[in-house]
């Protein structure tokens, strides 16, 4: 899974735990003590902070705490180990460590309620590393076909109707904060490439609901007419330039090894995928750059 997607879903993960916290904290506890670290990383992520290295002070915190409380084996000071595991699974994006961290949390808390959260965040670090194998095995493979049922492209029935171009996959949902916050990155590679043979494409599934277009969810289990039929309306609030269609294909894609969303993929002109995981807000990820080297590769024009 591409790390800025990590990092996203991190970002919410953390910062829904920091309105509890801080409510139920004292002023000198493991809940007051983690509400800290919480506000640190919450100042950064509105700082546009990204890359590991600027967690590094973050780090140290969770190392001073849990050698504070080394003497305490309550389930408030488990969970300060839990989520130093979380942390640098997510933030520091160094999966060998975390899976040491979480799984001593059994060992060094027995019996607390945070090991089978421990247990979960293990179980989640396995299904990112084996997705990231599957997805490094697609690269040069055709690309899985995908089922439209619904699409904004008049007569878009398959991913392959669309061969012959460059295809970049965006599978998104309307309940997904992180998808809905590169909206604009989406808007400048659409603009980027308006004059070439590229098709941006945003690819969900039917959900059961309506989310970030009223004020609460809108309510459309078994009956996906209405669903689709939303679906203009958030495409209009949200300003998305590019086409959306909805996939047979659930959005969680386990032909593509999706495991969170947005996820971005990209197809060449022969049908072959070329680039997997990527999250569209990610410059590091240097999609244009890709997308224009394929465009050279098969002569295809390219944006001045």
């Amino acid at each position: 899974m591409n790390p800025r997607h990590l990092f996203a879903v991190c970002a919410l993960a953390i910062l829904g735990v920091v309105t509890a916290y801080a409510e139920e904290a004292e002023t000198d506890s493991p809940k007051a003590d983690i509400a800290k670290i919480d506000a640190s990383l919450e100042a950064k992520l509105k700082a546009g902070k990204e890359a590991p290295a600027d967690f590094a002070e973050e780090a140290a915190m969770y190392d001073e705490l849990l050698a504070k409380y080394a003497d305490d084996k309550s389930d408030p000071v488990a969970n300060i180990a839990y989520e130093q595991a979380y942390f640098t699974f997510q933030f520091l994006e160094d999966e060998d460590t975390a899976q040491k961290q979480a799984a001593a949390i059994k060992d060094n808390f027995p019996g607390t309620e945070t090991v089978a959260k421990a247990e979960k965040l293990l179980s989640l670090i396995t299904r990112v590393q084996e997705g990231r194998i599957k997805q490094a095995a697609l690269i040069g493979k055709e690309a899985p076909e995908l089922h439209f049922i619904w699409s904004t492209k008049e007569g878009l029935k398959t991913l392959s109707d669309l061969r012959g171009q460059v295809v970049v996959l965006d599978f998104w949902a309307t309940w997904c904060g992180p998808c809905i916050r590169s909206f604009p990155d989406v808007r400048e590679h659409v603009a980027h490439f308006a004059d070439s043979p590229v098709t941006f494409l945003g690819v969900t599934s039917l959900q059961g609901r309506v989310s970030n277009l009223e004020a609460k969810p809108i309510d459309t289990k078994d009956d996906p007419e209405k669903e689709m039929g939303l679906t203009p309306a958030f495409i209009a609030k949200h300003n998305m330039t590019w086409n959306v269609a909805f996939s047979e294909e659930k959005v969680y894609n386990p032909d593509y090894a999706i495991t969170g969303i947005p996820y971005v993929a990209i197809i060449a002109p022969d049908g072959t995928v070329r680039h997997t995981g990527l999250h569209p807000a990610n410059k590091a990820a240097d999609i244009s750059g890709k997308i224009t080297a394929i465009l050279k590769e098969f002569g295809l024009p390219t944006p001045e």
